[in-house]
């Protein structure tokens, strides 16, 4: 029962509030490569040039996103990211089988449960990227090596065998820095076979094993009749086969992973910022982004670290039967997390990279975390209310950090939020065309991700005009002919979505340029992610068709100066907002205007959303917004001119329908003439 209640807390954690962060380029980029046949995804990925991460994971979520269409779930993202989530709890359950093989069921339930809770191993069983599945491949490839050295039928072993090779192969080709684990398990086997051998020839070691109380040694020497040979040999003959096929399988991998290694970043040095790298990798394995104060987050690295160094540098004190047991763990311990740690400090030479993103050495959380099991039970050997007190600390403080991977802090580019603004937008404006520029161009995935969902691409098409580096004089030359020419395809509306610009665009020409040519309708800015209006067409000859809500007022609102019709296009919202533009919400009002002779004053319109307490949301005032760049002392008589504004919100607006009021405010910014209703809208608590 304790195990399937720390598999039901991996369960929990793992599928909860699965969709609350959108999909982000990287993830969207494993969706393209999932969506294509298999054939070109091995072809593609396996030469590591169009994609640095081998095919691995991409067949993998291939094969489940392609379970997934018969059942119309191909585009959802809840069952999309299960996937991860499924392998998630796996790796749980293979942390659980491991240690208790090697150490005993205490650590085991420990080291599970603080696996299943482990921040930073929760967010990555909800991403749609290879470090779940890597991780998940390693500690199922150390567990199966446990379980095969142990075992007592030849049988039994190269099921096991067998097993390790498959994890690891799977945790080879999708993701190259778990090579750095296959060093870890071949002196893994050395260790076992050399602790044998001096049991064997009667030495009493730290390495020597006796047989346990239960009947069977580690190294798989059971009591009874089926108890095999007590020559090491053998198995560690088999193991060395699995390992070296294992090396095989990932030969080719390996050879295509060195020769575009050279584009990986500057050469640095040896154990470069040890310390600093080291104490980084503790706070991932445990509470990572924790946002708490520095006072704690001080406290609480200096906890786990003392702690691991306890269950990596401690002997266990256990019944006599089973002490050099225990002190195997160590060996095990000290294998699997020294060994890829020593290599990644030693390839500093090389890139300078190897420890630049915290994901990099997920793989080695499990065994950080069965350490610092470990090292609870030594404290409850020598005195039990210390090990209830720092294993309770462990798990609270890994808990407490947990409800930070659902906030908006965490959020990093939000592709949802911006796609589906602008598809709410359109749907709600019929008679404007549109297209959207992304920029730049590799930053088109996720969103035409989400769009595709909302609107028929015909309707709003997505296009990348810019690619490579802009140079602050490209303005004419590259910015100008893809604007003109959707303009003279009848575009009216052009939204461009920005992110990732440094390097691409540091000079922000496109915007700039945009700027200059064209009135700002509005700009949203979700994380991640800048999404900016422009009216391609501002002046119409007649209205055009609008939306079925909108409110035809054909309103005197100054002498000469007509409010002809308005529109809110924002008719539910939360006063307070997250995602577009924290911390308030923005009613968006379009506004159709119309010259009936000369206007003498360049007016402004005012827009408030009131209630009967007052003024709740005012509107925003843009440079280079429509009446800004076009003044209505300019519009030709009859004209009719498109006007856009956002109304900001209070953040404590009750909720309840509010109407919109519209006025005119002249040069010096007094109100001329009377407010008249532009719809209303409503105000939901959320």
């Amino acid at each position: 029962m304790p195990e399937l209640g720390i598999l039901l807390v991996a369960a929990l954690t793992r599928f909860w509030q699965l969709d609350y962060h959108s999909f982000w380029f990287d993830e969207a980029v494993s969706l393209e490569w999932a969506r294509a046949d298999a054939s070109y995804i091995w072809q593609s990925t396996f030469p590591l040039i169009k994609d640095k991460h081998p095919p691995g994971y991409y067949l993998l979520l291939h094969g489940w996103w392609s379970a997934l269409q018969p059942v119309g779930l191909a585009y959802n993202e809840v069952a999309l990211r299960m996937s991860g989530a499924f392998l998630g709890v796996l790796t749980v359950l293979g942390v659980l089988l491991l240690v208790r093989r090697v150490s005993d069921r205490t650590t085991a339930l420990l080291a599970g449960a603080l696996t299943a809770l482990s921040p930073a191993l929760v967010w990555y069983s909800q991403e749609l990227r290879m470090f779940q599945p890597a991780t998940m491949g390693v500690v199922w490839a150390a567990c199966c090596l446990a379980h095969a050295w142990g075992g007592a039928k030849t049988s039994v072993r190269v099921g096991w065998w067998l097993g390790m090779v498959v994890t690891f192969t799977i945790a080879l080709y999708s993701y190259l820095f778990s090579a750095f684990a296959l060093p870890a398990a071949g002196l893994m086997l050395l260790g076992l076979w050399l602790a044998q051998k001096l049991r064997t020839k009667g030495r009493k070691t730290r390495f020597a094993q006796r047989r346990p109380l239960s009947g069977a040694t580690f190294e798989g020497a059971p009591s009874g009749s089926d108890a095999p040979s007590t020559s090491p040999d053998r198995p560690l003959l088999e193991g060395l086969l699995a390992l070296a096929i294992t090396g095989l399988l990932f030969l080719p991998l390996a050879r295509n992973a060195w020769l575009v290694n050279e584009s990986e970043g500057a050469p640095g040095f040896m154990f470069m910022n040890f310390t600093g790298n080291m104490v980084r990798q503790v706070q991932v394995f445990t509470f990572w982004r924790a946002p708490w104060p520095e006072t704690l987050v001080t406290a609480a690295l200096v906890f786990f670290s003392v702690l691991a160094l306890i269950g990596l540098g401690a002997l266990r004190r256990g019944h006599p039967d089973e002490s050099d047991r225990l002190h195997l763990d160590q060996a095990w311990l000290l294998l699997w997390l020294g060994t890829p740690l020593l290599i990644g400090n030693l390839l500093l030479a090389v890139s300078d990279t190897v420890f630049t993103e915290d994901r990099y050495f997920l793989f080695l959380a499990p065994f950080f975390l069965w350490a610092v099991a470990r090292s609870v039970v030594i404290l409850g050997e020598r005195w039990r209310p210390a090990a209830f007190g720092a294993g309770a600390a462990a798990a609270m403080l890994l808990a407490l950090a947990l409800p930070a991977l659902w906030s908006p802090g965490m959020l990093r580019e939000d592709w949802r939020a911006a796609a589906h603004y602008i598809a709410d937008y359109q749907q709600r404006s019929p008679g404007l065309p549109a297209a959207v520029f992304v920029h730049a161009d590799y930053t088109n995935i996720a969103l035409r991700w989400y769009l595709q969902q909302r609107v028929d691409e015909k309707t709003l098409p997505v296009f990348y005009p810019y690619t490579g580096a802009l140079s602050a004089d490209a303005s004419e030359s590259a910015v100008a002919p893809p604007v003109f020419g959707l303009m003279e395809l009848g575009v009216e509306t052009l939204w461009l979505v920005q992110s990732h610009l440094d390097g691409v665009d540091d000079a922000r020409v496109v915007q700039r340029w945009l700027n200059e040519h064209f009135p700002i309708i509005t700009e949203q800015y979700p994380a991640g992610v800048q999404v900016i209006g422009y009216a391609l067409r501002h002046r119409y000859e007649k209205l055009p068709t609008l939306d079925a809500a909108a409110s035809y007022l054909d309103a005197e609102m100054a002498p000469n100066l007509r409010l002809v019709a308005c529109e809110a296009l924002t008719p539910t919202l939360a006063a307070r907002d997250e995602r577009l533009h924290p911390p308030s919400g923005w009613v968006h009002v379009r506004l159709w205007w119309q010259a009936t002779g000369a206007v003498d004053q360049a007016y402004m319109p005012s827009v408030q959303m009131v209630g009967p307490e007052g003024v709740w949301g005012e509107r925003l005032y843009r440079s280079g917004e429509p009446l800004q760049k076009d003044p209505p002392t300019r519009w030709p008589v009859g004209s009719i001119v498109r006007d856009e504004v956002d109304v900001n919100l209070n953040p404590v607006t009750p909720p309840g329908d509010y109407p919109i009021l519209v006025g005119l405010r002249d040069e010096a910014g007094n109100d001329v003439g009377a407010k008249v209703e532009c719809g209303r809208v409503h105000v939901v608590q959320r």
